[in-house]
């Protein structure tokens, strides 16, 4: 699974309001995490792809 879907799963049970206050604390800091993480990989391919370009040009 990746990491935008776990979020939205996520982001659904925080909908739902079954979880106590320190639960949804700690699925709060999971979302965060996994936004984190799928920035970071969109900005990495987004570089990969300039590499590759460049290197066609050369």
């Amino acid at each position: 699974m990746d990491d935008k879907k776990a979020a939205q799963i996520l982001i659904k049970l925080l909908e739902k309001d079954l979880l106590n206050e320190e639960e949804r604390e700690a699925v709060q800091s999971a979302i965060g995490i996994f936004s984190w993480t799928s920035l970071n990989k969109s900005r990495l391919e987004r570089k990969k792809e300039k590499i590759k370009k460049s290197a066609e040009w050369a």
